[in-house]
């Protein structure tokens, strides 16, 4: 977690409003304000004051819980507006 904690401060994040993608599983994010949209194709979530959407097939929202979110099917472009 360290290694992970002094990579996202080189590029002025941090960890409180952080994603992991696994490919062919789904996406894992932290800090998560709302779910705007969620559909099968595409899933935009807000986080950190950033708009995040997520695009696939066959996308849903595995589980929310206090600002932990997990996206599971499979993931082809994660876009941060």
């Amino acid at each position: 977690m360290e290694f992970l904690q002094h990579i996202l401060g080189a590029a002025g994040a941090d960890t409180l409003h952080a994603f992991t993608v696994v490919p062919g599983f789904g996406v894992y994010f932290r800090g998560v304000g709302s779910v705007a949209e969620c559909g099968s194709g595409r899933i935009v979530v807000a986080s950190g004051g950033a708009g995040i959407t997520v695009t696939g097939e066959g996308l849903s929202v595995g589980r929310y819980f206090q600002g932990d979110l997990f996206i599971s099917g499979r993931i082809e472009e994660v876009r941060i507006e």
